[in-house]
């Protein structure tokens, strides 16, 4: 368990690294907004000033019973009036000096920063504001409100003192642009990972071969380019009908199987997809019909009970067949039909059964494998897909190959991570995919590319 966390958090780590690369070029442009956002939020931003000044506070016992020193005391006052001079009460008596005084009296505690060292009892105070002689105006009335406190002793015990060491309150210009530059930049690196998040549990669509065989760890065999006609994209494993459906030439694809399969071994081919409408049965037919043509006798059963088109697409009937063998109704040779097609030959599904799972379960289906292992070079399973129904967990026992047909833009990285991973739990020997529905920007050189068309048969 441990070890399959480690393996889930790296294809996720994986898996965010491919969403970041494949979208490099939004992510730059979000990356560039944020960030000139910034810079002209910092051209309108006006710099501002900071008026600088520094007392000393002096606590005098005035009694030699005291147990503590001046400098001990002056220590213990610090806190206190460092928070006193921020207080409303003082900033109040400022601005109320201030305005005696006919002198800017917008003074804010906000704007005043006081901060002190113990070992030299000093306070250092600093006020912001946009008008340099403002910013000194009003620290100096802070200062001398708080040394007209300090000097009435009506507020401490202790005799205290505050003195300003400076002889005049200096000014220095400010800007917080390197600090907004700052922050946008970091503003626009969390823009950008959430944009790659946001794709990557969205929109991680498999588009293009590389990423199809980096995720299934497995070559692809075939592209097939997706083709118009007209304005209208021809479709893709959907709605075929009597006299109607879509070829594509698997030559290529048939002469691999038949290299693979020299000594025998390799017979039993189940075709399957993650998702319905990926092309499955489209390349199942198209298959048989490429391995007829090469002289192999080939027999097609449709072990899709969800979604069964086999049967429309040579214009025969679903009737007599998989169930009524699995009733003992018929025999194996009564329920295999001509397809029209020189060497091709077809097992359909039958009349619908309430629990059709069990059959794929029983000895009867490994029966029906068995016996056309005897009488045919090839057996193409056209089944479920992998998220529809749980048969490819009983197929994948007597299948000696899986191909996995995946339609371009069909279905998410993560999806398909998990049919793969169900499909080897049951042990499915998965030899390879088949790339469907393919745009021509997303090819990959030294694969082999075909392009449906329709055929209607009048």
């Amino acid at each position: 368990m441990e070890n399959y966390a480690k393996q889930q958090k790296a294809f996720g780590l994986k898996e965010l690294f491919y969403v970041l690369k494949k979208n490099w070029l939004v992510e730059a442009i979000l990356f560039i907004v944020v960030v000139a956002m910034g810079v002209v939020y910092t051209r309108i931003n006006t710099d501002y000033y900071i008026s600088h000044a520094t007392v000393v506070l002096r606590a005098e016992v005035g009694s030699s019973s005291s147990q503590y020193n001046d400098t001990v005391l002056s220590k213990m006052y610090l806190t206190t009036v460092s928070d006193l001079m921020k207080d409303d009460s003082i900033i109040d008596r400022a601005i109320d000096k201030a305005k005696a005084e006919k002198k800017d009296s917008s003074i804010s505690a906000g704007a005043l920063t006081v901060s002190f060292d113990e070992d030299s009892l000093m306070l250092k105070l600093t006020y912001r504001d946009n008008d340099k002689k403002a910013s000194i105006e009003k620290l100096d009335a802070i200062i001398s409100v708080c040394e007209e406190i300090s000097s009435s002793g009506e507020f401490f015990p202790a005799e205290i003192k505050i003195v300003k060491i400076s002889k005049e309150t200096k000014s220095a210009s400010a800007s917080d642009d390197g600090k907004i530059i700052t922050f946008a930049g970091i503003g626009a690196l969390i823009a950008v990972g959430a944009y790659a998040i946001i794709m990557y549990f969205a929109k991680d669509r498999i588009s293009s071969v590389d990423r199809l065989e980096a995720v299934t760890g497995r070559k692809n065999f075939v592209t097939i380019e997706k083709k118009k006609s007209g304005n209208i994209a021809l479709p893709l494993g959907e709605g075929e009908h009597a006299g109607s459906h879509i070829e594509i030439d698997l030559a290529k694809l048939s002469d691999t199987l038949i290299y693979m399969s020299s000594d025998d071994s390799n017979k039993v081919f189940q075709v399957q997809s993650c998702l319905s409408g990926e092309g499955k049965t489209t390349v199942s037919t198209n298959l048989a019909k490429a391995l007829g043509e090469s002289q192999r006798k080939t027999l097609i059963i449709d072990c899709d009970f969800s979604k069964p088109s086999i049967h429309r697409i040579f214009k025969l009937h679903r009737a007599c067949g998989i169930t009524d063998y699995f009733k003992g109704e018929k025999t194996f040779d009564e329920i295999v039909k001509p397809t029209g097609v020189d060497h091709v030959d077809l097992i359909t599904c039958g009349e619908r059964i309430s629990n059709h799972t069990i059959f794929f379960a029983s000895p009867k289906f490994k029966a029906i494998i068995e016996e056309a292992k005897t009488k045919y070079d090839f057996i193409i399973l056209d089944c479920a897909p992998v998220k529809a129904l749980s048969d490819y967990i009983n197929i994948s026992a007597v299948a000696d190959a899986t191909l996995l047909v995946v339609g371009s833009d069909k279905l998410s990285a993560r999806d398909l991570d998990y049919t793969v991973r169900e499909l080897e739990a049951c042990n499915a020997n998965l030899i390879g995919t088949v790339f469907n529905f393919c745009t021509s920007e997303n090819k990959k050189r030294y694969n082999y590319y075909y392009y449906y068309r329709k055929k209607d048969n009048k």
